[in-house]
């Protein structure tokens, strides 16, 4: 009987000891996992290549940086793209997506309703763009004298000289953007555009076949792109001469442009002078190291071969100076230059009611000095 008391009483006491302990404190239960948010559509391979650097990046967040180009991809982009592989937007903070275009003009309009704030367009285009009111400036001039050229058969050079211009047959398209520029340059010859035969065609490519066929004397455009390409690409030896070498005929070209307005916010100045100073390193190094540039190039622009990069590249870096800004920094424009641009659109291209200050054109504040390296 003893026993049995004493085995109520100790059921009884630990009991008492239970209750006073603490409740266990309850497991959290997972939350359903989210998906991760679907890559869009739309987004290049420029913006890709950005997003996987970023992962592997320092924890600090990087800043999205749209950035549109004036046309598709051409060797003369590949300071940008070198920018982007070699991780220097990066170094910025900046997250940026390479964007194509489809030309000058309609991406003037995109920066000036602000569609794409910060773009590369020509740099006579977004002139004749101001004076008609549109709230767009130049912050870098990337190439400081025309590319524009005539482009022919070697076997066939024409025309080469001011005295073969009249009666050559030009190869142009409805609207070619080159037609402003090659007015211009007969105009200060005495001459408009009825001293050629313009032999019209439906597009850039027939452009070109009609030259390759011989059906025109020449085509116009830029000498580092479509001469060197359609030599590399048909097996036929091509041969260019520039506007600029027959008769000085040049105006400045591809720009980094941006909106007046996006410009004015304090953040936005501050990630502008990010950008370009990234861009300018990207394109110091593509001018260093050509082949590699254009290694790096088509790993983007898969329609080109490095050999067709590289005379791309070797091209472009011949005109990133004006006879004005030479030891200047890449990017940095010349007040002389805009005025003579300008001058060249108003006297010899019917362009109306310039500026009387330039400076509303352009913008060299926000770039950078060599060696163009992240402020610390």
């Amino acid at each position: 009987m003893k026993k049995l008391v004493l085995f109520v009483v100790l059921i009884a006491l630990l009991g008492a000891i239970a209750a006073c302990a603490p409740a266990p404190t309850p497991v959290p239960t997972a939350a359903p996992p989210t998906a991760a948010p679907k890559a869009s559509s739309s987004s290049s391979a420029a913006s890709s290549a950005a997003s996987s650097a970023a992962s592997s990046a320092a924890p600090a967040a990087l800043t999205k940086f749209p950035f549109r180009l004036n046309w598709t991809l051409y060797g003369e982009h590949a300071g940008f793209f070198v920018a982007l592989e070699k991780g220097y937007y990066k170094e910025e903070g900046l997250d940026v997506e390479i964007q194509e275009g489809s030309g000058s003009g309609t991406v003037a309009g995109l920066v000036a309703n602000n569609q794409s704030p910060v773009a590369y367009i020509d740099s006579a285009t977004m002139i004749q763009r101001v004076v008609g009111g549109m709230p767009i400036k130049a912050v870098a001039v990337m190439l400081q004298q025309s590319p524009m050229a005539f482009i022919y058969r070697a076997d066939a050079a024409k025309p080469t000289k001011v005295s073969e211009i009249k009666g050559s047959r030009i190869a142009i398209t409805q609207g070619d953007a080159s037609l402003a520029i090659f007015t211009a340059f007969l105009g200060k010859e005495k001459m408009t555009t009825d001293d050629v035969q313009f032999i019209m065609t439906a597009n850039a490519q027939a452009k070109e076949q009609a030259v390759l066929n011989k059906q025109a004397d020449a085509l116009l455009g830029y000498f580092m792109d479509q001469g060197p390409r359609m030599q590399l690409q048909t097996g036929v030896k091509m041969g260019w001469t520039r506007l600029y070498d027959i008769n000085g005929t040049s105006t400045l070209s591809s720009a980094i442009v941006v909106n007046n307005d996006w410009v004015k916010d304090a953040k936005n100045q501050d990630l502008l002078k990010r950008f370009l100073r990234a861009s300018q390193r990207g394109w110091q190094y593509t001018a260093d190291n050509r082949a590699e540039a254009a290694k790096i190039f088509v790993k983007y622009a898969s329609a080109f071969t490095e050999e067709i990069a590289k005379l791309e590249i070797d091209g472009t870096m011949t005109i990133i100076h004006s006879k004005n800004t030479t030891g200047k920094a890449l990017g940095w424009s010349s007040e002389i230059d805009w005025k003579e641009s300008q001058d060249l659109l108003v006297n010899f291209a019917g362009m109306k009611d310039p500026k009387p200050d330039v400076k509303v054109f352009f913008d060299n504040s926000f770039l950078s000095e060599a060696p163009y390296l992240p402020k610390k």
